[in-house]
């Protein structure tokens, strides 16, 4: 399908690339792509028959916009040398996009773009959305349209308790999966023992019901399994910090919730 959006994209990394290709399957024309690393802006550019734009400064602005997918910390930088009449937009949840000046705007997916997710489709995926002016939002929620995603209002008050509720949801989820696997294989044990778990818990996070169904031995306060628990962990790689996390976690569960 033939999209009549015309964007470019600042960055070659993960993110440009995952979006990149979604939008260039979507119909969407990339026009330039930019990096420091030239090899990999080439790369990009082949991929999305794109050109490679070698000044910042000088990229085209007959365009839509330009996304500016580059680490939190460099979108300032990279995008005040965008010509100032373009407008411009970041994929970050915790970014002001104000900081980018002009014609400003965030388009956020809430999906961890990693390698493993790479060809994962973003169809239905949530994309928060704001903009200084009335025509980019309507760019960029063109944008999420043509992937098939949905999106919702997400002024930078909002996205940011948006952005803390992911980082609970899945950094530090998958952090103690990690750890749950760390324990399984250290024991030789296979990863998927714990499967039946997880889908529950996925299933209580769709239906928003995690907090009332926390069950375990920190809930009902069972001292002398969580002992026997903090024993085995003494035996494993990092035991410390993983016995302090371990007793961390157990508190505040018994202190969030009444026996």
């Amino acid at each position: 399908m033939k999209s009549n959006i015309r964007i470019s994209i600042v960055g070659a990394g993960r993110v440009a690339n995952i979006l990149g290709k979604a939008w260039s399957h979507a119909g969407v024309e990339i026009v330039e792509i930019y990096s420091r690393n030239s090899d990999k802006a080439n790369k990009l550019a082949e991929i999305l028959k794109a050109k490679v734009a070698t000044d910042i400064g000088n990229m085209a602005t007959n365009i839509d916009a330009v996304a500016v997918l580059v680490s939190d910390d460099a979108i300032e930088a990279v995008a005040t040398r965008l010509p100032k009449e373009v407008a411009r937009f970041h994929s970050s949840g915790i970014t002001d996009e104000a900081v980018m000046g002009g014609e400003n705007g965030v388009l956020w997916p809430i999906k961890s773009l990693n390698e493993e997710s790479a060809t994962d489709s973003l169809s239905g995926v949530p994309f928060g959305v704001n903009a200084n002016t009335d025509s980019l939002k309507t760019i960029l929620e063109n944008l999420v349209l043509a992937v098939d995603g949905s999106s919702f209002d997400a002024p930078k008050e909002v996205r940011s308790k948006v952005h803390l509720a992911a980082v609970f949801t899945d950094n530090f989820a998958n952090h103690c999966l990690a750890l749950s696997q760390q324990i399984l294989e250290e024991s030789g044990l296979p990863p998927d023992l714990m499967k039946p778990l997880a889908e529950g818990m996925a299933r209580g996070a769709n239906k928003g019901t995690s907090y009332s169904r926390q069950t375990g031995v920190a809930l009902r306060r069972d001292i002398g399994s969580q002992e026997k628990h903090l024993l085995l962990l003494s035996h494993f790689n990092d035991a410390e910090s993983l016995t302090d996390f371990y007793k961390y976690l157990s508190k505040h569960i018994s202190d969030n919730h009444e026996t």
